[in-house]
């Protein structure tokens, strides 16, 4: 428990640091420490988030046949699903995902929240249901996972299978390592740096406006993510393929 507390004590540090100062986001370790909820915008997201991702795996529990209250990390107690809570963990990076993607667009409205009697923060319903939307969303993207291309939700059930016929022994182990998510963004230090180095000269030389890579270089500068269309990627790959063949 010491050295979970300690790599999670690091996770949300570094998490803290992607979230702008007006959602004042401290810690998801402070959370903990709360009785009357959540007292920020962020953590008010996590903890519905986090719900949704108990209740589907409170579904793909009860699809195999498992007693949701029997857990092997969470301690059981009456009234916890803690085998649901165990399940939760290997696939919380679906809800931080949801979470810094409706940060970073910028989704999330003032009204989307309503502080309550006790000051801790809810989520009014055109908030839960932004957040359900994106959480849907992102349950539903595909992983290739023993050859094919499956949903995220599918994975859970199928890891709960897995783990029901591991307990009865028809399988001689069990991981929840594989599937692995990999993070694709077009925002990455290395596509910033490689915009800013481009020169206009060069960018004109292959028949592109100026314009164009000025704003690409904005976006490069500053601190919010950003995308590249179909054009401005093709654009800059033939800037590449034209460095490096000198």
């Amino acid at each position: 428990m010491g050295i979970e507390g300690g790599v999670a004590w690091k996770y949300w540090n570094e998490f803290n640091k992607a979230i702008p100062d007006e959602y004042d986001f401290c810690s998801r370790i402070d959370q903990y420490r709360r009785a009357t909820g959540a007292g920020d915008k962020v953590n008010v997201m996590f903890n519905y988030g986090y719900a949704l991702l108990e209740a589907e795996c409170l579904r793909a529990i009860n699809a195999v046949g498992l007693d949701p209250h029997v857990g092997f990390l969470h301690e059981m107690n009456t009234g916890k699903n803690s085998l649901a809570y165990d399940l939760q963990e290997p696939f919380r990076f679906l809800v931080d995902l949801v979470v810094i993607n409706l940060v970073e667009s910028e989704r999330m409205e003032k009204k989307d929240f309503i502080r309550t009697e006790n000051y801790s923060l809810k989520l009014r319903p055109s908030g839960a249901k932004k957040l359900t939307e994106e959480v849907n969303l992102w349950f539903n993207k595909r992983v290739s996972y023993k050859g094919n291309m499956t949903m995220w939700s599918y994975v859970m059930f199928l890891k709960t299978r897995e783990l029901a016929q591991y307990l009865v022994g028809k399988r001689k182990d069990i991981d929840f390592i594989v599937p692995q998510y990999e993070t694709k963004r077009q925002d990455t230090s290395d596509i910033r740096q490689k915009i800013l180095s481009i020169s206009y000269s060069d960018w004109k030389k292959l028949g592109f406006s100026k314009g164009t890579l000025h704003y690409m270089k904005k976006n490069a500068k500053a601190d919010k993510p950003f995308t590249l269309n179909a054009h401005n990627k093709e654009r800059l790959d033939k800037w590449e393929k034209l460095v490096a063949n000198g």
